[in-house]
This record gives C-alpha cells, sequence and structure tokens, in this order.
C-alpha cells in the first residue's frame, strides 16, 4: 500500500468545519435528554467500585456461609505467570549492546555500550531497580560494545568485545569500581583470540564464553575460566553464530538463534557443562538474533531480538522454551509482549526479578528498562482467558473488510475504535471483522442515550470501556459482561463547571485504583473523580472559560492526560500547542511544543523520551518528538487525526477521524500497512466508520492494562484547583 497522498477530501458540510481552537469539535447544543438510571444501575455502581477498588475479602464468588467448611486437603499451589512491565525510571541516556550484571554490589552494574551517536563508550553506571537512580561506577580502560560479562568472585569481568574492531581485552573493575562514587576498572588479561559479539553465563564459580565473532570467522570455541585469565575450550558449538541469547538451566547452557554466515538462524544449542557436549537441541518458531535469554523460576525466556537483518524488523515477543524431558521434545511459546520492542538489549536476574536494559528499536538506541517477574495468576497484570469476560473472542466466520493489500499481522489483537459520528463502539479483528458492537438494542436503560462516543478506553483490570462523549459532556464506564452503563459523569447534552458537569471532556481513564482521569477542555482543567460520586475529587488548574499555558495553576485547553512509565502523565494543551509532562501532584517536569504541530491532540509515550502526537489538521499528521521538542519522525498526509498509538512491533496505529478510518503506519517504510474504513466514505455497514475518533487494543495489549503497573494514583494528589 502506498502512503496517504497529503491532500485531504473536500469537507463535507459544516459539521466538518475545523472546529475553534478552544475544543476539538463544535459544541452542538443538542436536546437535553433525561438521564434517570433504574435503582439496578445504582447497585451495578457500587458493586463496580467494590469491584475496582479492591474490596476486602472479595473473591468475585459466592460469599461465604456458614456451611462451607475447610477441607484438610492442602490447596493447589498457585499458577505463577510471567509479568512483564515497563520499569517507572529509565536510564540517563539511550543506549545499546551494553553488559548488565548483578551481584557485584548492590543493583545492576551497566557496562559500555553504544551510544546513540554509535560510539564505543567506556562509561560505567550503577543502576538501583528500586529507585531508577544511577551513579558512576568507574570507567572501563578500553571503550567497548558487544561484549560479555560476568561476575567472578565478587569481581565484575567484561571479555572482548568492539572498538574500532574486535578486540581480545579481559577488563576487570578493580578497588572501588563497586562502590557508589566510582573507582577504576583495569585490564585483567587476554582471551586467547580476539572476539565480539559473544555471550556470556556463570555455572557456579566458572564463566563461559560462547558465540562470537573475530571480524572475519564465526568462533564455534565454548571458553570456560574462574578467574577471568587462563581460559580453557570446554565444547565446540555444531553452529557458530554471533549475536545468540544464552541463558543457563542447572549444569546446560542454551543458545537460541543468533547470526550465521548465511543470515540469522532459529536453531537452538545446547552445552552440557558437565559433559562437554554440544548439540542442536531444536528450532524456535522463526529465525531470531539479537535477544536476551534469562531464566526465572527454572524457566527459560529469551526475549526481543531481530527477526530480519534489515532494519525495522524489531521484535516484542517473550519466548519461553521448555526443554525435551523424556520423549517429550522442547517446545517454544509466546508468553508476553514487551512493552518497547528492542534488539540488543542486555539481560540479568536480581533476586527474583529479571531486567532488560537499553537496547535498539528499529536502529534507534532506547533508554528503557523493562522488569519480569513470576506472579500468580490472579495477581498478574489482566489477560484473556475466556469468551466470557472476552466476548470478542468467539468464534468467527466469513470474510474481513479491510483495505486490499492490509497485513493483519501489523496488529497483536483486536481494535477498539470510538465510531463517533455513528453513535457506537466497535471491535475490530485484525482480519477486518467486526467482533462485539455497544450499544445493541435493549443495552440501554429507559432514558439513557449513548452519543458521540470519541475516545474509549478498556480499564486496568479488562472488565470494562470507559467512553468519553465530548460533544455530549458525559464520561460512561460500560460493563463488557453485561452490556450496561453502570457509572456516568456529566448531564447529557448540558455543559457546565459544578458537580457532575464537564465542557467538552476528553480522553476520560480508569486507574488502577478505580477512579477517573480526564482533561476538562472548555474548562481549562484536569479533573479526578471518585466514582460513585458525582463530584470532582481532585482538580488541577484553575476553573475558567479562558485557558492559558501557564502548567499547573491554569491549562491552554487541555485535551488529553495520558499515563506514562516513570508514574507522571504528559497533558496536551491545544492553545500553544503544548505537550506537559507532570505528576497529578502539579509537579511539571517539561513542556514542549511537538514540532511543526499546528493541533496538537492526545500526546503519549512511545517510550521513555520519545513522544507520539497528532496534529489535528488538514492536511494533518503524527509527529514523535523529545522533551525539547526535537523531531524525530513525522507522516503527515493525513485528515484530521486524533489519536495515534504505538504497538508493540513498532508501528503506529491512527484513527484518521475525518478520511473515516483507522490505519497502522510502519514508521521505517513510512507506509500504510493496514486499514479499516473507506478512505473518506462514512457509512454504517461492515467495514465502514463515520469519523472514528478513538482507538485502543484489545486486553492484555490496551493502554491502561500495559501501564497499569506504573501508572500514577490520582487518589494521591492534593487539590490543586480553583
Amino acid at each position: 500500500m502506498t502512503p496517504a497522498s497529503g491532500t485531504g477530501h473536500p469537507l463535507r458540510g459544516p459539521s466538518r468545519r475545523l472546529p475553534p481552537r478552544h475544543g476539538r469539535r463544535p459544541a452542538h447544543r443538542r436536546r437535553r435528554l433525561a438521564a434517570v438510571i433504574a435503582s439496578v444501575a445504582v447497585v451495578a455502581i457500587v458493586a463496580w467500585v467494590a469491584r475496582t477498588a479492591g474490596s476486602p475479602g472479595h473473591s468475585g464468588g459466592k460469599p461465604a456461609t456458614g456451611r462451607l467448611t475447610r477441607t484438610a486437603h492442602p490447596a493447589p499451589p498457585a499458577r505463577l505467570v510471567l509479568q512483564i512491565t515497563p520499569a517507572p525510571y529509565q536510564l540517563p541516556s539511550a543506549i545499546s549492546r551494553a553488559v548488565v550484571l548483578a551481584g557485584s554490589g548492590p543493583g545492576l552494574l551497566v557496562v559500555g555500550g553504544l551510544t546513540t551517536q554509535s560510539v564505543s563508550t567506556s562509561t560505567v553506571l550503577r543502576l538501583n531497580p528500586v529507585t531508577g537512580q544511577t551513579s558512576p561506577a568507574g570507567r572501563l580502560a578500553v571503550a567497548t560494545h558487544d561484549a560479555s560479562g560476568a561476575v567472578l568472585g565478587g569481581r565484575p569481568f567484561v571479555f572482548g568485545g568492539g572498538s574500532a574492531s574486535s578486540i581480545a581485552t579481559v577488563q576487570a573493575g578493580v578497588s572501588g569500581a563497586s562502590g557508589a562514587s566510582g573507582g577504576g576498572w583495569a585490564v585483567a588479561g587476554q582471551l586467547p583470540r580476539v572476539r565480539s559479539d559473544l555471550s556470556a553465563v556463570t555455572v557456579g564459580n566458572r564463566a563461559y564464553l560462547l558465540g562470537g565473532y573475530d571480524g572475519s570467522s564465526y568462533d564455534s570455541s565454548v571458553l570456560a575460566t574462574s578467574g577471568g585469565r587462563g581460559f580453557t575450550v570446554v565444547a565446540r558449538l555444531p553452529v557458530p553464530v554471533r549475536y545468540p541469547a544464552v541463558a543457563v538451566l542447572g549444569s546446560r547452557i542454551w543458545v537460541f538463534g543468533g547470526q550465521t554466515p548465511s543470515g540469522l538462524t532459529s536453531v537452538i544449542q545446547q552445552v552440557d557443562t558437565a559433559t562437554g557436549k554440544a548439540a542442536v537441541a531444536g528450532r524456535l518458531p522463526a529465525p531470531l538474533a539479537h535477544a536476551a535469554g534469562f531464566v526465572l523460576g527454572g524457566r527459560l525466556y529469551v526475549a526481543g531480538g531481530q527477526t530480519r537483518l534489515t532494519a525495522g524488523h524489531t521484535s516484542g515477543q517473550v519466548l519461553q522454551y521448555t526443554p525435551p524431558t523424556g520423549r517429550a521434545p522442547g517446545s517454544t511459546s509466546a508468553v508476553g509482549q514487551l512493552p518497547t520492542p528492542v534488539a540488543n538489549g542486555a539481560a540479568t536476574v536480581l533476586g527474583s526479578t529479571a531486567y532488560l536494559v537499553g537496547g535498539d528499536q528499529g536502529g534507534t538506541d532506547v533508554p528503557a528498562v523493562t522488569t519480569f517477574r513470576l506472579v500468580p495468576l490472579t495477581a498478574a497484570v489482566p489477560t484473556v482467558a475466556g469468551t466470557g469476560a472476552a466476548p470478542w473472542l468467539a468464534p468467527v466466520h466469513g470474510r474481513g473488510y479491510l483495505r486490499p493489500g492490509s497485513d493483519p499481522s501489523a496488529l497483536p489483537g483486536d481494535v477498539l475504535i470510538a465510531d463517533h459520528l455513528n453513535n457506537r463502539l466497535l471491535i475490530v479483528d485484525p482480519q477486518g471483522r467486526v467482533r462485539w458492537t455497544f450499544p445493541h438494542p435493549g443495552d440501554l436503560a429507559h432514558g439513557q442515550s449513548f452519543r458521540v462516543p470519541d475516545d474509549s478506553f478498556f480499564s486496568p483490570d479488562g472488565k470494562y470501556i470507559i467512553a468519553t462523549e465530548e460533544d455530549d459532556f458525559v464520561i460512561s464506564v460500560i460493563d463488557i459482561a453485561t452490556h450496561r452503563i453502570v457509572y456516568r459523569y456529566g448531564r447529557p447534552g448540558v455543559p457546565g463547571s459544578g458537580p457532575d458537569q464537564l465542557d467538552n471532556p476528553d480522553d476520560a481513564m480508569i486507574a488502577p485504583d478505580g477512579r477517573i482521569v480526564t482533561a476538562d477542555i472548555k474548562n481549562c482543567r484536569i479533573v479526578t473523580i471518585a466514582p460513585p460520586a458525582h463530584r470532582p475529587l481532585h482538580v488541577i488548574g484553575q476553573t475558567t472559560s479562558v485557558c492559558m499555558h501557564d502548567p499547573p495553576r491554569r491549562f491552554g485547553s487541555p485535551n488529553g492526560a495520558f499515563p506514562l512509565t516513570n508514574g507522571r502523565y504528559l497533558i496536551t494543551e491545544i492553545n500553544g500547542d503544548w505537550a506537559d509532562e507532570m505528576s497529578l501532584s502539579g509537579q511539571v517536569s517539561w513542556s514542549a511544543r511537538p514540532p511543526g504541530v499546528t493541533y496538537p491532540s492526545d500526546s503519549n509515550e512511545v517510550y521513555p523520551g520519545r513522544y507520539l502526537t497528532a496534529d489535528y489538521s488538514n492536511p494533518g499528521q503524527v509527529v514523535e518528538f523529545t522533551p525539547a521538542g526535537r523531531l524525530l519522525w513525522r507522516f503527515g498526509g493525513l485528515n484530521q487525526p486524533s489519536l495515534a498509538l504505538p504497538l508493540p512491533n513498532g508501528d503506529i496505529l491512527v484513527n484518521d477521524d475525518y478520511n473515516d478510518r483507522v490505519i497502522v503506519i510502519d514508521p521505517v517504510t513510512n507506509r500504510i500497512v493496514w486499514q479499516y474504513g473507506h478512505t473518506g466514505i462514512p457509512g454504517t455497514a461492515p467495514g465502514y466508520l463515520n469519523d472514528p475518533d478513538g482507538v485502543d487494543l484489545t486486553p492484555p495489549n490496551s493502554l491502561l492494562i500495559t501501564h497499569s503497573g506504573t501508572m500514577g494514583l490520582p487518589g494521591l494528589c492534593g487539590h490543586l484547583g480553583v
């Protein structure tokens, strides 16, 4: 498919005119509709609050009675699942191809690597994984990247790597290197030959070096060392590789994928350190290199990597490998997605947590840190297990309705669409089939309305959808299982600033504690609401009709408050074209004008240090930028797009409002690779939309589920408004 042409279609009458700058769309004055909700809905509200707030003793099942007694049988062990969350901090700067070590003092050591200028660094940082703070921990004697590392006798070592070319240098931390104030590193020896692009693991008191490259040939030798000076060849890989993912389980080392002289490989190799034998043990589902391996709870994992040698094919997938036992062959299964797809990240385990540090995405280095923990299923970030909680997963037959040439694999799952002028919500699968709609006939209580939804998001527990009906001045919370509106804030058709009143609310979101955060555009404020109450709990910004940029005291028509991975929020201001990083206690970290953007809308985070906004203009665009306002990427030729969200694979999901379509853009090729809706042709039939104004992915990839582990809680903020 080709990119958008850059010219929009003619506007289709007065309702399609670009709205005034004060609000994203004209505020239509409509007949006030009755909003009398039946008492059963009130009961549903209370039940909803209890569930979202986690009422003590509530388990979601039947209440206990006197007839129930404990049995003598022990409870079965809790099923553990891998929980993947972005750390609520980032590295001071983007870096890839570094070494990360645990066990040489408190926290983690981040050693060497490539900077954003593709230059090897000698920097060594100590990272506190609890606070995210970093401190100097010395400098390498020789700058290096694509090295390997290990901790032997409490002392950190770095083996080989690349500088101007592959090197054989072994470097070790000397006295003070592991201290918070820094220290030194020195050359401690030499490898038998130059070697970069290698991996290292520790078994007992020995480090094993596997894979690698000397600048002209691939090294098959598996080296072992106890002190970092003498090296012994203990085995040879059947398939010599560079950039493999490596992890150790018991006495066996597992080598996943890597790069061979003929390209990437899917081969899985095993090295038995007890016998010195190495063999091919199986294959990954597809070729993979530049990934990271680690072990948690006796399970082998492979995270991220590169699926092709060309840039732009970065994986966000996390795989679990089960080794063969008896007659059962080994098996590989996908167990999750990284919040930031990366290759060339470095992984290590500290306690019961694995960390993936840095890496690159499409050739661009990132400062992201991702954490992995095994948690009971009931405590995990919600996943979808059945069609009762996720009716869109029911069996489906029939054709989809996509623009020809669309690639369904561009999406990790189904898409929730707020079909604004069709007064409905849709869930569409990657094949273009409608899987769920709201409202159906009978879904609304007597006197209820559901009009002009412009944004909608899944709640952090995956049970509800919160829909903002901006032009009708209300926020609605919909119970997915019952198809009922169980809570509403605002009076349909009646704008205002008092209790139970809003004026063009936008992008309302439910936090993990059940409270709601929303931008209130024409009241120039950010509001927190605690259902079932119908008055603001907290207000940030002066409540006024004269909006201007002066956060946190005043805001220039805020139209979005999106959670960041550091616990703060990204506020978008229409007037003045601002994006502000701010905590819900009102502390502003930075403000920037997205470069070249006329009408910023719904700015959000790609990963720390990289942000995305839609330009609600014609011609419109989506733009990625830094906190300093520097342009990183731009895609134009759209017609008043209002929201763009990053996908796990690095693509961008966009609702192109006035082109009546939802699209996926590949930012590497700058091409539209998926489209639902007919460009510039509104309609209600399958395959058609009418001014789609909001999108979210279905669980577990939805915005508020992926941010639930780091989302700032509105209940902790103070009252800053007037």
